[in-house]
């Protein structure tokens, strides 16, 4: 008689119907949905969370920078503001976004009536973003936050969809969108983050002899009709004339998020306060740290999973430390805040992960020896359940390794994209703290999925977290059902306070997504292990089905492609005239170069363009990716049969292959690289 495996999550009795699997919950939600409280004094709102933070923590550490010595030429310590000094400083912020508001956007409007506006958002992460975010959320605005790397098209599109009329942002992003004034014809007022006051002695010249950028922009933007601030003004505005908050209500937007637009134009995903007060209560049940959080905040927070991370760490009373502006510096970030908590993305620790590989069981000498025994000593450990920790090898190796993101890691979060079950396990044994991933969507506040704290497997999201309910839905076309032996398979359904409040201004792909019930369409594709845990293994709309009648998921086969160390990015191409798959990898400079030299036979200096083009380097890549494919087992078919080398890597502007979330515009790709397409799928015809 088999072995009864023990369930992780909950099987909601008698919950089967036609088409779909049984429901699944946490299993301490099987009599109730209810999310059990940790703590008193929640707030329902987001400023309402920010006044209990500062009540309860008010002089503690919140919101910190690091000051950049400029005779050093390098960053130093982090400088803090407490939890008082922001909530001050918003309230003021607040007061005075809406005499901007009374003066430029809505002249005479009564005060009463401005409120539930959007609150447009334009920078790098920074203090000043998140200070400006809950100084509007003060007077029941809402943000609309613009990624710091859009284009043009892209600002134009979320500016006037969303219908902003005043947008805070850097002053690097002041005459970008100056540029742009007539194309949003809605926008009244800019305010800079930035302060205007002179910096140089220059800048005190009188006039006509000033002609500093900032006179510039101020002339700029009256000769286009545009009320140009700087925050500083903005706030002493307020100082002067405060105008009590006014405290937004469950059900009110807290900020809409534009979702990838991976395919037509972006959606734009309403995040309700009630959402992120099913954060503030839920996150500390995931992340079960000794002491509050301290975190870096580094990922974009016009995505959904760097806001709902601030959310936690400010409604726990913890400290969040800005980076310091390049996304090459965040390991020294990391070094100097040590954090106990860190949220990232596959692609960052994959970078982390081939750097701590080379230093260790890819070391020459006594080192790699040394290290290669304690890496299969832990691997055995965990595979066995014993932990991820080693008494004897984390004090002689690990200990050094925990100290390359500063020494204090409890939690270790991978989102956003699947990460290689390899890199993950790897990570749990380097950083001997809970290293995880979990599912979460824009729609769903980023959060719904997660591992729990002893799980010991990689390839699994986790269990629904407390108060979320999931269950799967047949999808036949791909022959995934809910009645597949031994685990049930279909498209993710999942409900709960997590669950937003629909796409804005688009009642017909509300509908699409949120069905009768409440259920929220995910568009993953997952299947509930025998142990009650989740997979996601497929994605619905990413399919396509070769002319021998094979369905190829490409972003599967991406990530297998994507762990060679040569390379940086994977693009897979097929469709129903063809019988075999095709690519286009972008090679990482710093191991791919000195690689593709002694295949090519090319003396040092020679430019990457070059060994690029370079058919016998090419021919030796193809090699390469079909060896890992057949490692994999992966079938015939998935096995790539041509490939193009491109030294220029996929991005957001100057090909428009990525998302600002970076993800993969497949349709884009497809047509930017066709006459690349054409040219191999001829090639292997020739054959």
């Amino acid at each position: 008689m088999p072995a009864v495996v023990k369930q992780k999550s909950f099987r909601v009795p008698n919950s089967e119907v036609p088409g779909s699997t049984y429901i699944i919950r946490h299993p301490e939600n099987k009599e109730s949905l209810e999310v059990p409280c940790i703590r008193n004094n929640f707030a329902n709102n987001v400023f309402g969370m920010l006044q209990e933070s500062a009540r309860a923590f008010g002089d503690r550490d919140f919101l910190g920078q690091r000051a950049y010595n400029q005779q050093a030429n390098k960053f130093g310590d982090f400088q803090w503001s407490s939890y008082s000094e922001v909530y001050e400083r918003a309230v003021k912020i607040g007061s005075g976004l809406i005499h901007v508001i009374q003066r430029h956007v809505r002249p005479g409007a009564d005060i009463n009536t401005l409120t539930r506006l959007p609150l447009g958002m334009y920078a790098q992460n920074r203090v000043e973003w998140i200070l400006t975010d809950y100084a509007g959320l003060s007077q029941n605005l809402y943000t609309v936050a613009l990624y710091d790397t859009l284009g043009a098209d892209s600002i134009e599109y979320i500016m006037n969809h969303a219908e902003v009329e005043i947008l805070v942002c850097s002053l690097d992003k002041v005459p970008k969108i100056l540029k742009l004034r007539e194309k949003l014809p809605r926008l009244k007022a800019l305010v800079c983050m930035d302060s205007f006051a002179p910096q140089t002695p220059d800048e005190t010249l009188p006039s006509p002899f000033n002609t500093s950028s900032v006179t510039v922009l101020r002339q700029w933007a009256d000769a286009v009709g545009i009320a140009l601030y700087d925050l500083a003004t903005v706030e002493a505005l307020g100082a002067a004339e405060p105008i009590h908050p006014r405290m937004p209500k469950p059900d009110d937007i807290v900020c809409l998020c534009y979702t990838s637009g991976t395919t037509g134009t972006p959606k734009a995903a309403m995040i309700l306060h009630s959402n992120m007060d099913y954060v503030q209560r839920t996150a500390p049940l995931v992340v079960p740290i000794t002491s509050p959080p301290v975190a870096l905040s580094y990922l974009p927070l016009a995505h959904i999973y760097e806001r709902f991370s601030e959310i936690y760490v400010m409604s726990s009373g913890g400290k969040i430390g800005v980076f310091s502006g390049n996304i090459l510096n965040v390991v020294d970030d990391l070094q100097t805040l040590a954090p106990n908590v860190f949220t990232s993305v596959p692609r960052l620790l994959n970078r982390i992960y081939d750097r701590l590989v080379a230093g260790t069981i890819h070391a020459p000498g006594l080192t790699g020896v040394i290290a290669r025994r304690a890496v299969a000593d832990k691997m055995a450990n965990l595979a066995a359940g014993k932990g991820n920790t080693h008494a004897f090898w984390d004090r002689i190796l690990f200990r050094k390794i925990r100290a390359l993101l500063g020494g204090n890691l409890e939690f270790v979060l991978s989102g956003s994209a699947p990460i290689d079950k390899n890199v993950l396990q790897f990570l749990r044994i380097c950083f001997c703290c809970q290293v995880t991933e979990g599912w979460g969507a824009t729609e769903t506040c980023g959060l719904g999925i997660t591992n729990i704290r002893t799980e010991n497997q990689a390839g699994r999201v986790g269990i629904p977290q407390h108060g979320v309910e999931v269950k799967l839905m047949d999808v036949p076309d791909m022959n995934y059902l809910s009645t597949d032996k031994p685990c049930p398979r279909g498209e993710m359904m999942v409900r709960g306070p997590c669950v937003f409040g629909g796409y804005y201004k688009d009642a017909e792909k509300t509908r699409e997504a949120i069905l009768e019930g409440g259920w929220l369409a995910t568009g993953d594709v997952a299947q509930i292990n025998e142990d009650g845990t989740l997979s996601i293994i497929d994605r619905k709309k990413n399919i396509f089905k070769l002319s021998q009648g094979e369905y190829v998921a490409p972003e599967a086969l991406e990530n297998v492609y994507g762990n060679d160390t040569y390379l940086q990015q994977v693009f897979v191409h097929g469709d129903s005239l063809q019988s075999c798959l095709v690519g286009v990898v972008v090679p990482d400079p710093e191991t791919f170069v000195p690689w593709a030299q002694k295949i090519a036979g090319a003396l040092p200096g020679v430019s990457l363009e070059s060994l690029c083009r370079d058919e016998r380097v090419n021919a030796a890549m193809l090699d390469r990716l079909a060896d890992m494919g057949r490692k994999a087992k992966l079938q015939g078919y998935e096995i790539l049969k041509a490939i193009k080398i491109d030294h220029r890597p996929f991005d957001i502007e100057s090909n428009a292959i990525l998302t600002p979330t970076l993800k993969l515009k497949r349709n884009i790709a497809a047509d930017y690289y066709r006459p690349d397409i054409d040219s191999m799928y001829a090639r292997i015809g020739s054959l």
